[in-house]
């Protein structure tokens, strides 16, 4: 049925099941269905509303053991699976997974109504909706609207007064992973990226990029109403 191919019985067997359309474990509390015994188990652990599994370090909760597992690898300073090509190192597989693809010349996924291309499933998906002029997702606090749940999820975390994720070395706060990523980079003393064309130096790449075409004579931003360019 396909090319797969394994020295153990077990395997060959568990695989298998993937080629079966009856599915028989079924869950009673919605449409969910799978031949695999352990993907039915974590799935209905995912209909308790009860999260008794704690992490230690911070104020994560959750009803499965295997999420709390791969939860402290956040944790961890040490990094376990680095990158050949560069330094880029994480404790999680599928993020390496899709880290290697952006070391493929080759972009495999074309969007057949403009020219974007990826090799990123999920990114892939994210961009086709931006060609869709529904917007399905919709915020109950204000009149936000969007075509993607991710961005939604995103934008209430803007009507969050509590912020979550707080500096060590300071009082700020955010409910946003990269804008507090962005945020401990003002803590470095050393600042990695230097500009050639004078003594300018930072942490942030979006900073640098604006600081560099100060150096620039061509000013490609006109306004249309008067001879304001930049």
């Amino acid at each position: 049925q396909c090319d797969y191919a394994t020295h153990t019985k077990f395997s060959f067997n568990n695989h298998l099941l993937r080629h079966k359309t009856v599915k028989d474990f079924k869950c009673a509390q919605c449409g969910y269905a799978t031949n695999y015994k352990s993907h039915f188990r974590r799935h209905t652990s995912t209909h308790k509303t009860i999260k008794d599994i704690k992490c230690a370090q911070c104020d994560y909760a959750t009803h499965d053991k295997s999420n709390l597992k791969k939860h402290l690898l956040a944790h961890s300073t040490a990094k376990k699976i680095k990158c050949v090509e560069c330094d880029f190192a994480t404790n999680f597989k599928h993020t390496f997974k899709m880290h290697l693809l952006t070391h493929k010349s080759v972009k495999d996924l074309k969007c057949a109504q403009c020219n974007y291309a990826t090799n990123n499933k999920s990114l892939f998906n994210r961009h086709f909706l931006r060609h869709t002029t529904a917007k399905d997702w919709q915020c109950a606090q204000c009149d936000y609207a969007t075509h993607d749940k991710s961005n939604l999820k995103k934008h209430l975390l803007t009507h969050s007064t509590a912020k979550k994720i707080k500096c060590v070395q300071c009082d700020f706060a955010t409910n946003f992973k990269d804008t507090f990523k962005t945020h401990l980079l003002t803590h470095k003393t050393v600042k990695d990226i230097k500009c050639a064309q004078c003594n300018y130096a930072t942490n942030n790449k979006s900073l640098f990029n604006r600081h560099f075409l100060r150096h620039t004579t061509a000013k490609d931003w006109q306004c249309a109403q008067c001879d304001y360019a930049t």
